[in-house]
């Protein structure tokens, strides 16, 4: 990373310097306008220090001249005064800088600024690297990652489609589960044979078995025709089930027989017909504790986990957001540098589902070819200074306070980890790097569950 600092105070560039040197940053000076125009324009630094107030040509003139430059990449400018009105900051901001601090500044301040930038040249340079690289790399079929999450998970796919076991796909709503069933068929021995996705939820209750196992004509009220059911039009193909959570219990019993025999009964029919499916089943729903609550049969949640995939939340795997979201971006359109932190730093609740809908609706919004925070609805937020981050602590006695700052941050780290891998405790173990007996032993100290 390169930092460009600029002021006419010799001793004031000097003290920025110090408090900003570090391993992997390359500190620049430049003590007037025009030797600052002259380094950006040779060095390219990322982040530069802007003292506005300098002899002959200001930091003002440095942000006009940039903006005539017409730079695909620019900095990103601080610019550092004593006036801080806001008239001023606005006009700062039209100019091309990125932010302002007063002085006299906090040091702190600067550093975290630093940090930050940091990360987002480190998160830039990646994805310029992985765009560049072999689409290999990255891309599964339709599915899209470079985080380490995302790299086992294609690895998984690929040993599952080689098996004729049913598959469990668990993960959060929006995560992409039926793409994940779709790569599953594709690499598969019947992948020239029909796939059939079915939403078991999106069904009503009253019809979800006419709609799995088909019906004959005067079954019920309105059943003018036979109907073959999903079952019957994925034979010797796939069918995928997804939200299998949600399916009533008299349908999960039902379902239970199909997997076990290998038939299915239209319903108005005691005739059975004998089907050939592999069944991939997804759901959001803790199946677990559907079963302690008795709303999911055991035996049913067995037959269907013959091999169970994790798809991680999108919030666990920052590397992917940006190439995510280049993927859905319109070609004529960029992002900014405070669009990519506010996506850096949103939980994405709605993971990649609600990533391609932001992309899309801020590309409607956009005004020009840059997408801004205010096209996407998210703000960043600001770095918390250290003093502030440590405040709950300072009323206990030091080693009170040390032991529950420990604790704390333990009992963070494991809860991120275990949503990392979708509660799975062995995988979380493996991620913090300890024991899966250690990792359980501690949870249950912190309360865990």
């Amino acid at each position: 990373m390169k930092i460009l600092i600029v002021d006419d105070e010799q001793p004031a560039r000097y003290g920025m310097a110090k408090a900003l040197r570090a391993d992997g940053r390359t500190i620049l000076e430049a003590e007037e306008g025009e030797a600052a125009l002259r380094q950006i324009r040779k060095h390219a630094p990322d982040l530069v220090f802007l003292d506005l107030n300098m002899p002959e040509r200001d930091g003002m003139f440095v942000l006009q001249q940039l903006q005539k430059d017409h730079a695909t990449v620019t900095p990103e400018i601080i610019v550092v005064t004593a006036n801080d009105g806001v008239n001023f900051a606005v006009d700062c901001i039209r100019c091309g800088a990125t932010d302002f601090i007063t002085k006299p500044y906090n040091v702190e301040h600067i550093r975290s600024i630093a940090r930050r930038s940091q990360d987002r040249v480190k998160l830039q340079k990646k994805v310029e690297t992985l765009e560049n690289a072999d689409g290999n790399s990255i891309r599964f079929g339709s599915l899209l990652g470079t985080s380490r999450p995302m790299q086992q998970l294609f690895s998984l796919i690929t040993k599952a489609a080689a098996t004729t076991l049913p598959v469990l796909i668990r993960g959060e709503s929006g995560t992409g589960k039926e793409l994940v069933a779709r790569e599953l068929h594709a690499r598969s021995t019947r992948s020239t044979k029909p796939f059939i996705a079915v939403n078991t939820a999106a069904m009503a209750e009253s019809l979800v078995e006419s709609e799995l196992f088909g019906h004959v004509k005067g079954a019920f009220t309105g059943a003018d025709r036979n109907r073959e059911g999903v079952f019957r039009q994925a034979d010797g193909g796939t069918l995928f089930l997804d939200e299998i959570g949600d399916m009533p219990a008299s349908v999960q019993t039902r379902l239970l027989r199909v997997l076990q025999e290998g038939i299915v009964q239209p319903v108005g029919t005691e005739e059975v017909v004998k089907v050939d499916v592999r069944i991939i089943s997804a759901t959001h729903q803790d199946l677990n504790q559907a079963i302690i609550d008795k709303v999911f049969r055991q035996d049913l949640y067995f037959r269907l986990k013959g091999i169970e995939l994790f798809i991680p939340a999108l919030r666990s795997r920052h590397e992917d957001i940006l190439l995510l979201a280049n993927e859905f971006l319109p070609n004529n359109l960029a992002l900014s540098r405070e669009t990519v932190a506010a996506f850096i730093q949103h939980q994405w609740p709605g993971n990649v589902r609600e990533l391609q809908q932001t992309i899309n609706a801020a590309a409607a919004l956009c005004d020009g070819d840059v997408v801004t925070p205010a096209n996407t609805g998210l703000t960043v937020h600001r770095e918390t200074d250290a003093h502030q981050t440590f405040d709950a602590y300072f009323d206990l006695p030091l080693t009170e306070a040390r032991n529950q700052l420990v604790e704390d941050f333990e009992r963070e780290a494991i809860q991120r980890a275990l949503s990392a891998d979708s509660n799975n405790v062995s995988a979380a173990a493996r991620r913090l790097g300890i024991h899966r007996q250690s990792l359980q032993q501690k949870m249950k100290q912190l309360g865990i569950k």
